[in-house]
Order: structure tokens, then sequence, then C-alpha cells
């Protein structure tokens, strides 16, 4: 193999030097576009998170080389500083909708609906008569959020099942037995065997997979979800699939509470200032929100805060969490009624298979959420159910 010349190793260090000085010419140019919009004399438009947003990607242009796998080795640098405080920031978003209820709503928007706080039916009567409506939503708000926080406790900080250097195979002879009978040309999909894993040294049971973040293997993985920081498998997906159900539930009320009060405050900020896709510029759309910190600043200075910043606020969020929530339940219910994890159901084969795992749509739903219903209405751990604990599930013949 012929060695390269002196001449393109001048050639290479010359280019890289051009691009890092026009990355450094343009990061300076950026920050200067930054001040002039800071100190702008007169009423004009800053945007404080388009500013942040563009500050960034300058910031990462000027400290990061321009070849794809630098720039592919530091965001990875970044994504593992970032993923313990991911579910921090979703702890947060659930803890400002339910603060927003409790502080916000409870007395702007259900005293007014439900209580007829504005009219003289409401004046005339005392107000524990006629604001039952007033607990009864307390009571749902308190239970989705409770319900929310415990699985979103569990899914993050327990165990979702890593098998140990020895483990017990549990697996009866059934699947064994059964593929053993079968003509060789049939794909078993999930593979009934066990393997071994190269890099934690291990013989592990059937359907195990190695997580490369958790590097640990995982029982019946599922996927690793960076919003909670873990792996999702055999001992959290019970929990992780109710987190999922009770977030639509809680979005779905949310929007039902608020959305007719979201539309008349956009209309008649619509019918004011005008309406652009951006909005800012006049004070109206979305992107004129303050920051949260102006916002808990000014809790703190009055007491309270405009209902309409925080119903513009939450509104969009739990509207738009809940189309993603919708569809992620729906795709999860679908893959257990199947007996499959998110893994084996993208790595479907393409032709004609077997799923020895597969004990019909009732018995799959009974292995992740149990028998007992009513247990799915409190935030409790419940072991999961395994496709090969033969004496708890009914075989298929």
């Amino acid at each position: 193999m012929k060695a390269p010349s002196p001449q393109h190793h001048d050639c290479r260090g010359q280019k890289m030097a051009e691009q890092r000085l026009m990355q450094e010419n343009k990061g300076q140019s950026t920050w200067n576009e930054f001040l002039q919009a800071l100190h702008a004399p007169g009423d004009h438009d800053f945007n404080a998170f388009y500013w942040i947003f563009r500050i960034a990607i300058a910031l990462l242009d000027t400290i990061i080389p321009c070849r794809n796998h630098d720039r592919r080795q530091m965001f990875n640098v970044l994504l593992s500083w970032f993923r313990p405080v991911v579910p921090f920031v979703g702890m947060t978003i659930v803890l400002f909708c339910g603060w927003s209820y409790f502080s916000v709503f409870r007395y702007t928007v259900v005293r007014t609906k439900w209580c007829g706080a504005n009219t003289e039916e409401f004046v005339s009567q005392s107000t524990e008569a006629s604001c039952q409506w007033e607990k009864v939503h307390g009571l749902f708000v308190a239970f989705f959020i409770i319900n929310i926080i415990g699985h979103y406790l569990r899914c993050t900080f327990g165990s979702p099942g890593f098998v140990q250097a020895t483990f017990h195979n549990q697996n009866t002879s059934f699947e064994f037995n059964n593929a053993s009978r079968q003509s060789s040309e049939i794909i078993y999909h999930p593979n009934p065997n066990q393997t071994y894993c190269d890099k934690c040294g291990i013989t592990r049971p059937a359907r195990v997979h190695h997580c490369r973040i958790c590097k640990k293997c995982i029982e019946l993985y599922d996927h690793h979800c960076p919003w909670t920081n873990n792996c999702i498998g055999r001992d959290n997906y019970r929990s992780f699939v109710l987190l999922v159900f009770y977030i639509l539930a809680g979005c779905i009320y949310g929007v039902c509470m608020l959305g007719r009060d979201f539309c008349i405050i956009m209309k008649q900020r619509s019918e004011v200032y005008g309406w652009s896709l951006r909005g800012a510029e006049h004070g109206t759309g979305l992107l004129d929100l303050p920051l949260p910190w102006v916002l808990w600043r000014s809790y703190e200075e009055n007491g309270h805060i405009d209902t309409d910043v925080v119903l513009r606020a939450a509104f969009p969020l739990m509207f738009f969490v809940g189309i993603v929530m919708w569809w992620f339940l729906g795709y999860h219910i679908r893959i257990i009624m199947s007996g499959f994890t998110t893994l084996e159901d993208m790595s479907r084969p393409r032709l004609q298979y077997l799923n020895t795992f597969d004990r019909g749509p009732r018995e799959n739903l009974k292995q992740v959420f149990g028998s007992n219903w009513f247990k799915l209405f409190v935030p409790l751990p419940q072991q999961r159910l395994l496709p090969h604990d033969a004496s708890e599930l009914k075989k298929q013949p």
C-alpha cells in the first residue's frame, strides 16, 4: 500500500485550517448579531429561545471539527452527559401540569365553568355546596399524577431484569420440544434457544438482549428509553405501558377541560394582533411565552401567574404529547397481543415464521398486566409472568 505523500498531508492540513477559520468567523458573526439584537433601541422582537439555539449551533460549529466522525463522537459525549438529566426534565413537565391545575385552573376554569363563580346562583349558595365539581376534578387530577409519577419512578429507578452471570434457566421443554417436532425449514422468531453474549461473557436464556448503553443483558429487552434513562424489560415493561396509558389519559382529560378556554383566548388575541406563524412579533401565538424562571419570579412576587400564559403553555403541551402517547399505546398493545417486544417486532423476518411464545391475545395481555385488573389503578410493582411459566399459562395445542 502506497503511503500518502507530504503534499497530500499539507493540502489536507491547509483545508482543515481554512474550514476552522470559516467556523470561527461564523461564530463571531453570530455573536455580533446577538449583541446588536440585545442592545437594539426601542421596541423590537427579541426571542430568547431563537438566540439560544443560534448561539448553541455556532458554538458547536466552532469547537467541533468539520469531519462527521468527530461530530458524532462529540454528540455521543454530550448525550452521555445529558442522559441522567432527562428523567428529571420529564418529571418537571409532569409536576408543571399538576401545579398548573391546583394553582391556576382549579380557580379560573373549574369554578367558572362547573361552579358558576360568575353567576348569582354561586353567590347565593355556599362554596362547599356549589363546588362539588371542584373536588371531583381534584381527585381525578391527583389520581393521574400519582399514577404517572409512581410508574415513572418505577421505570427510571427499577431494575428492568438484568441477567446475572449465573442464572437458573426456568424454560420448560415445551418450546424446545415443540420446535424439534416441526420441520427444520420453519423460521422461529423470537429464537427459543439460549444464546451466548460476547460482551458479558455469559450464556443467557431466550429473548435476552445486550443493551449497549447500560452495558448489561436484559431479560425480555424491549428498548432503552431516553426519558427514563433506563432499559425497559421484563420487570418494568408493565409500568412503562401503564405510564404511557396514564399520560395519555391525563392529556385527554386536560385537553377536554381546557380546550374551549384555549380557543377563546387564541381567538381574542388573533382579533387584536392578527395571527402569524411565529406570533412573537405582536405578542400573539405561542412563541412569546416568558422563560420558566421569569414565570417563577412572577409567581413569587405576585402569588399567581396570568391564566392566559399558563393556558397557552399547558394546553399545546398536553395536546401534542397526547397525540404521541396515543400512537405509543396503540403500538405497544398491538405487539403485546402478538407476543413480541419492540426489538422483536422491528426485526421480524419477512418470510413465514413461528412464534413459540405467543399464547394468544388474551394470555399475552395477562403475561404483562396480570390477572387482577384492579391492580392497574395503583402504581404498585408486579412481577411479570413469563411465557415459559407453564404453570401460570394455558399452553397452545
